[in-house]
């Protein structure tokens, strides 16, 4: 019989810095991020525990959804399997980080902040717990800079297991384009600027020209696995000279694809009916240019959250032609910068 659930309670696992639990999504004021195991940091598993953990859960998810899933976007009628075994793999635990963006709230630089989850995949499979067909997804801190990164991709593959690298882009992986190549994953780089001094800015590091030369790289391998992300960040790149150059720089190296999204910490203090209605100007923007340049584009999670209540729908004419729009800053969480309203 089918009830609330999702593939992450019953068949994933997520390493986090110090704790390991059955998803990385954060929802709803703080919940989510189910725990299996706390003050973890690379200890081999006793994955029979672990089962019984997740059983426990899933039959009172059946009864009543548990307090850490409520309200969680995830949530799809489901039909639990009881089959102990993981196919769904978060890594969310290396703190070390080559990049230093205004949006992050973690100092990514600590060599201790770094475990290696190679030999507890390896022990996962040897053991049978394993299942082919799922997905493995990598985010951080910077996953290049994981302990035995290039083996645990390559042990993904190997086995059938697609992998998805969240990562800064300064730092080529001939593992990520053996994976893009053969169709075993896809990649996703937060560029976040058009402009090298926008770039510098936000990312506080001068790899800009770096980043792109290895996206063409990338490209080379698969163009339709790789996205980059332009994540809006209020007073530094949310105005349409930016994104037009942004644009320009994606159809000129070959980009199919680019996401979209909303800094994180913006998007928290705003509710869905306070974001101003630039942001959905933004947007809106982003639609136009991609359909105008034959680019998909993706929505990412804060963004998409804003949007599902949207006070405002902006036409391309009124973007294109209100000249006023291409300087607009609004307020950032510091309140530093000037916030419009229309």
């Amino acid at each position: 019989m089918n009830s609330l659930g999702c593939s992450f309670l019953e068949q994933g696992i997520d390493f986090e810095l110090d704790k390991v639990c059955d998803c990385c999504i954060s929802h709803n004021d703080g919940r989510g991020l189910p725990v299996l195991l706390n003050d973890y940091h690379g200890e081999m598993i006793d994955w029979e525990k672990i089962f019984d953990i997740k059983a426990k859960r899933i039959a009172e998810q059946k009864e009543k959804t548990i307090y850490d899933c409520e309200n969680c976007y995830h949530l799809c009628d489901y039909n639990f399997s009881n089959e102990r075994k993981i196919s769904e793999f978060h890594f969310s635990h290396c703190r070390l980080c080559n990049a230093k963006c205004v949006y992050c709230s973690v100092e990514y630089n600590s060599g201790s902040q770094n475990y290696s989850t190679y030999p507890i995949i390896k022990d996962l499979i040897d053991k049978g717990y394993y299942k082919q067909g799922g997905e493995a997804t990598f985010q951080g801190g910077e996953p290049t800079c994981m302990q035995n990164f290039d083996e645990l991709i390559q042990l993904f593959i190997d086995k059938g297991t697609k992998v998805r690298i969240h990562t800064s882009g300064i730092k080529y992986s001939e593992s990520i384009y053996n994976a893009l190549e053969k169709n075993m994953g896809s990649v996703v780089i937060s560029l976040d600027s058009g402009f090298k001094n926008t770039y510098f800015r936000i990312k506080r590091n001068d790899k800009f020209d770096t980043v792109l030369d290895n996206i063409k790289k990338y490209i080379q391998a698969s163009k339709d696995n790789v996205i980059i992300k332009y994540i809006i960040v209020p007073g530094y790149n949310d105005n349409l000279k930016e994104i037009d150059k942004f644009f320009e720089l994606m159809h000129s190296i070959g980009v199919n694809t680019v996401a979209l999204d909303l800094e994180v910490q913006y998007a928290r203090k705003y509710n869905n009916k306070e974001v101003s209605n630039h942001i959905f100007i933004l947007n809106d923007y982003f639609e136009y240019k991609t359909k105008e340049l034959n680019i998909k584009l993706l929505t990412y999670s804060f963004l998409s959250y804003v949007l599902k209540n949207r006070q405002f729908k902006a036409t391309p004419d009124y973007i294109i032609k209100n000249n006023f729009l291409s300087g607009l800053y609004l307020m950032r969480h510091d309140n530093k910068s000037k916030r419009i309203n229309y």
